[in-house]
């Protein structure tokens, strides 16, 4: 099934055309990769749409809004843990002006050691980092979400992500796959991302 969709030429241009904007996204400016990264942590222990949706909301507050008024958006816009995610987003703003300096030129020579990196932002995991990631234009990282792990639950391997060394240990077989479909394993997601959704999202 993963491999007709990947054949499937309509869906690969659409899919092809997702990958573009991420590059763009690389070139892009430092106030572009910020949002990605709030998105991110958004992101984290919700879904796509509504960690999408929150940021819209929330618009510019992200680089000047006091925690209390970004929590109070959130709450507005239906996110859950809008206090949690406030106090995260204040923090994270300690990285703003450097990501592309210090994330990026980290990622150029190596994917792995940047995503270590993002890891001590508060409120980002392997998923979370490994999303950024891919988002400015990284693709050698995989995003393990849970359409990820009911992708492996099809095929009898077990999924708990009970560790980073098990995150890893997924993430090498999502390499191979990838490998062996001829596509990067930051490009993989967003074909499983289709099988489960029918959507060329994230």
């Amino acid at each position: 099934m993963l491999r007709g969709v990947v054949r499937d030429a309509r869906l690969r241009a659409r899919v092809l055309e997702r990958a573009e904007e991420f590059k763009l996204n690389n070139r892009a400016s430092e106030n572009v990769w910020y949002r990605e990264l709030v998105l991110c942590i958004l992101t984290a222990n919700s879904s796509f749409l509504g960690a999408f949706t929150a940021l819209q909301a929330l618009g510019d507050l992200i680089f000047n809004g006091t925690e209390a008024e970004i929590s109070r958006v959130l709450r507005l816009s239906g996110y859950r843990f809008p206090n949690l995610k406030a106090k995260y987003i204040v923090m994270s703003r300690a990285y703003y002006g450097r990501l592309k300096e210090v994330v990026g030129r980290v990622a150029d020579r190596d994917q792995a050691e940047a995503r270590d990196i993002l890891l001590d932002i508060q409120g980002l995991g392997m998923k979370e980092a490994s999303h950024f990631l891919r988002n400015v234009g990284y693709l050698d990282v995989a995003i393990i979400d849970r359409h990820i792990i009911r992708f492996f639950s099809e095929y009898m391997i077990e999924q708990r992500i009970s560790s980073r060394h098990r995150y890893l240990e997924l993430e090498s077989i999502l390499r191979s796959i990838a490998e062996a479909l001829g596509i990067r394993v930051g490009i993989l997601d967003l074909y499983i991302w289709y099988l489960k959704t029918g959507k060329v999202a994230k």
